[in-house]
């Protein structure tokens, strides 16, 4: 049941954990890779000894040594022997797959009749009491790193402050997206997953996110098709560096620190990929990043119904995934950024804070729980064959998550994905009525404050507790 569910709804972006482009998996001339140094910065030698292997650097982020090279697949050896290095390996890619969306087409936004729909924010703010207490301001700012936002819904617009950058390079992804021009300023959402996390911070209008006054900024990482860990690491730092005070990421995936093999399925050949290392350090490093800027991340746990402490069960999951692929894993199995120190990571709850059958879970992984959604009846119905009359009944009312759209509109969707941003918008509120301050006592606050706590063995679902913003502001 897990993974038919899994692979037939994908309810958040998760990452490629095997390298795209890789000559040894596509034939293909060239590929492309990750680069970390020892130092956190990129040796002014480093261009032209890529340039003497054939080679280019197509991204770099400087600011913690790392940078992706398009070289021949045969000149990688020499690639990892250069001084300086750290670590390299074929560079991960994200993907923005299909999303288990249901779209609200029956609500005229004038009337601001969807409150009574919101039964997630409902729960999180005590049926709007905390809005009584703080709604947030302009003066705290969340930045969203994600497929971009809506720039003209009107019910984002109020609180869409200026500033919000994309970081898909002209081509896109790998040159296969010739409509990105790599405009800096090109951060409207072509897919709607982005908008609709920015809806449940802090949309105002005809829905109402956790926080409605709060300001947002979009950091637009994906086009239509995938994304380079180089611009999420980018897009991360460059948030920070633009002083915003907590950052929203409703994306995850994972990074095997071990090997990943592709076997041809025509000649049978069996080739080692490297591992993920330098992805795995390098994101580490754009934590501790933002972090001493005083920036405070939040991710999403995962939609694999997985205990992401056992890593042993992550790589057993990813190689029953992948298996039809030709791909297979060996060594530990990280879901990413949940498990990267000093990050909020967020598991999701349905209805009466059950934990949602698809959320990742782990002792020591899960820091807080958010409504986001569930799929019980969804499942129901669609495996009795019954799932027109699922819809025509609209019971998707009762389980999924209501938000903006990247078309002025709205739809429902569920996952840790729909949970991440609502804990964001609650560590906005504290900032803004405590003022700013560390990461470390942020998170103490949100811990110990914004929930509903649990004890004992629930912890491993829930982490602290259930989030409320009513205990968090009173």
């Amino acid at each position: 049941m897990k993974k038919i569910f899994t692979m037939l709804l994908c309810f958040v972006l998760m990452m490629s954990v095997f390298p795209a482009a890789m000559g040894a998996a596509t034939d293909t001339k060239d590929g492309y890779y990750s680069v970390l140094f020892n130092q956190k910065s990129v040796p002014a030698s480093f261009e032209n000894q890529v340039k003497s292997l054939g080679g280019e650097i197509v991204y770099s982020v400087p600011q913690i040594g790392f940078v992706q090279v398009k070289a021949p697949t045969t000149s990688f050896n020499k690639l990892r022997g250069l001084a300086g290095l750290n670590v390299a390996n074929p560079s991960l890619s994200w993907s923005v797959p299909e999303s288990l969306r249901i779209t609200e087409d029956t609500v005229n936004p004038a009337d601001a009749a969807l409150w009574d729909l919101q039964w997630d924010i409902q729960r999180i703010t005590e049926n709007g009491a905390s809005f009584e207490l703080g709604t947030g301001s302009h003066d705290v700012v969340v930045g969203v790193v994600d497929t971009g936002i809506d720039r003209t819904h009107p019910d984002l617009v109020p609180n869409l402050l200026p500033g919000s950058k994309n970081f898909v390079p002209a081509g896109g992804f790998r040159g296969t997206e010739p409509e990105e021009e790599g405009d800096r300023e090109a951060f409207d959402d072509t897919h709607g997953h982005g908008s609709h996390v920015a809806g449940s911070i802090a949309g105002n209008g005809a829905m109402l996110g956790v926080a409605p006054d709060t300001g947002i900024k979009a950091y637009r990482v994906f086009g239509t098709s995938s994304a380079e860990s180089a611009w999420i690491y980018d897009a991360m730092i460059t948030a920070a560096d633009d002083e915003v005070d907590v950052i929203s990421m409703s994306l995850g995936g994972f990074d095997i620190l071990g090997q990943v093999f592709y076997t041809d399925p025509k000649t049978g050949k069996r080739t080692n990929l490297g591992n993920d290392v330098a992805d795995f350090k390098a994101y580490k490093r754009a934590v501790e990043y933002v972090t001493k800027k005083g920036v405070l991340v939040v991710v999403a746990a995962g939609n694999e119904e997985l205990n992401a402490t056992n890593k042993r069960e992550v790589t057993n999951f990813l190689n029953e995934y992948y298996a039809g692929d030709g791909y297979s894993f060996v060594g530990a199995g990280f879901e990413v950024p949940g498990s990267i120190p000093g990050v909020v990571t967020v598991s999701a709850t349905g209805q009466n804070d059950v934990l949602a059958n698809y959320s990742n879970y782990g002792p020591g992984f899960i820091d807080i729980a958010a409504v986001g959604g569930d799929i019980k009846l969804y499942e129901e119905y669609f495996l009795a064959g019954k799932f027109n009359e699922y819809i025509a009944n609209r019971l998707f009312e009762t389980e999924f998550n209501l938000s903006a759209s990247e078309d002025g509109g709205y739809y429902w969707s569920v996952g840790t994905s729909m949970a991440t941003p609502k804990v964001s918008a609650v560590a906005a509120l504290l900032i803004d009525k405590h003022g700013k301050m560390s990461p470390a006592k942020l998170q103490d606050l949100l811990y110990k404050t914004a929930v509903d706590p649990v004890r004992g063995k629930d912890q491993r679902y829930f982490g602290s507790g259930h989030l409320n913003a009513y205990n968090a502001l009173r």
